[in-house]
């Protein structure tokens, strides 16, 4: 999501063009027939330089800043497939951490871009290790929070506050350099950070190295004040439970992949339901982020506003989540995705009549802050449902996915072009697919135990070898 509001800032500050030359121009129309006649320079208005502004991809041209989002996106599902693997085999920890270099980096290298060209080189590779980031930062707080926490921790201090501080980060900077610039900076913390945490003992029991997650453990039990001497001796009862649990399984080191997503029928149909659901929601949000240029009033403001909207979105469902038992995961994905149905209709209707105005800003603003809800529960449901062998490879396997949806998200509006409808028509679409195979195929997964191991091999239909 960092990657991603970068991109939004530098490359969605679409400029308005107010002339060529000394001349006043009404559009680009009259400035591309001015410019033919007479190579005049483009006047520009606008709120942020962006890389339209500085390197003057303006009016058809400005299409061409907005492809390179595809690329850059690609980046990101690399990224994901990657350092979902890695994080599985060598630590969470270590995956962050690479990731966080990474990015800190080649923002850096990014923000010295002499060109479009070199700019999509280099943020295509940060994009690599945003990828990284966003794959496994959220498998490690889930693998090291409580059950009961996990959903008001991650809407409370993930995401949505974030939007709602980078409009202000981006005015401030003024200039897409500025930006990459800051942004580089942020990683830079977020290093220094992570090497003050420990590795995730969970994926050290899953690895066999009981030991160095026994004392892990106990640090953590200690440093939240909540140990006891009587705790020792029931943790290492369930330590040896695990010791077991790996020496009946195999008597060496397993190594799994994505197939192993596939080794039941069951979770053939929860993955598939997973992807296809994933690209939906990203599709969705992005194709409106990436075209806020349609709204009316201030760039930054109405950023601020959608970030608050969402975040206040995710505090009642965090209240709610937290007090009530009954209002599990399936059900906040059910109604987030009612309500992003019903506000996308409504634009759709309202755009098909000829109408739209504040109608189109409000319906924007509620599809986003619901989809935010939905990335939300629905990664925190990939963690909860996944077994700890395999479960950076699901979130990893369902981000990658996730990312078809935003590479072509940005193009999806050039559909106006034969009616202003069919955009909202289509996402109206995609959001219904989801809903129908969301219901039939994910269980509920709130206050389940968080599993460490595959099915039996007799259960498999793939990867029994392993």
């Amino acid at each position: 999501m960092r990657s991603s509001r970068n991109k939004f800032a530098e490359i969605s500050a679409t400029p308005n063009v107010v002339g060529c030359g000394n001349n006043i121009v009404n559009g680009c129309h009259e400035y591309n027939s001015l410019k033919n006649q007479s190579g005049c320079t483009p006047v520009l208005e606008y709120q942020f330089e962006s890389v339209q502004v500085e390197f003057n991809y303006i009016c058809d041209d400005a299409k061409k800043v907005k492809n390179t989002i595809t690329v850059q996106t690609f980046g990101v599902l690399v990224g994901a497939a990657v350092f979902g693997q890695f994080s599985d085999s060598f630590g969470r920890r270590k995956a962050l951490i690479i990731s966080c270099v990474g990015n800190a980096i080649f923002n850096l290298i990014s923000s010295y871009s002499p060109d479009l060209s070199f700019f999509i080189i280099w943020r295509t590779i940060a994009g690599v290790f945003a990828g990284g980031i966003t794959v496994v930062q959220m498998v490690y707080m889930v693998e090291n929070i409580p059950r009961h926490h996990r959903m008001w921790i991650q809407n409370s201090i993930t995401w949505s506050p974030n939007l709602i501080l980078f409009p202000y980060v981006a005015y401030l900077a003024h200039d897409w350099r500025t930006l990459c610039v800051v942004i580089s900076a942020a990683s830079v913390l977020s290093f220094f950070a992570l090497m003050l945490l420990e590795e995730s003992p969970r994926w050290l029991v899953q690895k066999g190295n009981l030991e160095e997650a026994r004392r892990l453990i106990i640090k953590i039990r200690k440093i939240d004040r909540l140990y006891l001497e009587e705790f020792e001796e029931q943790l290492d009862d369930v330590l040896k439970i695990e010791a077991e649990k790996l020496a009946r399984s195999s008597k060496k080191t397993k190594k799994y992949t994505f197939i192993h997503l596939f080794c039941t029928w069951k979770m053939i149909a929860q993955t598939m339901t997973f992807i296809i659901g994933i690209i939906c929601t990203t599709f969705i949000v992005y194709a409106l982020m990436y075209n806020m240029e349609k709204l009316s009033g201030s760039l930054y403001w109405n950023s601020a506003a959608i970030g608050a909207s969402r975040w206040i979105v995710n505090i009642l469902v965090s209240i709610a989540d937290y007090k009530l038992h009954w209002f599990g995961r399936k059900l906040i994905n059910i109604l987030s995705m009612t309500f992003t149905l019903i506000s996308l209709g409504v634009m759709a209707g309202y755009m098909y009549t000829g109408h739209g105005g504040s109608v189109v800003a409000i319906g924007t603003t509620v599809a986003i802050a619901m989809c935010s809800q939905l990335f939300i529960a629905k990664y925190l449901m990939v963690n909860e449902l996944y077994p700890t062998a395999v479960r950076n490879l699901a979130v990893s396997a369902v981000s990658t996915m996730s990312r078809i949806g935003s590479m072509f998200s940005p193009q999806l509006f050039y559909l106006i072009d034969i009616a202003e409808w069919i955009p909202y028509a289509v996402l109206v679409g995609f959001q219904l697919v989801d809903l129908i195979i969301f219901c039939i195929f994910i269980p509920e997964t709130k206050g389940v135990h968080l599993e460490n191991h595959l099915p039996p091999k007799h259960k498999r239909i793939f990867g029994k070898r392993s």
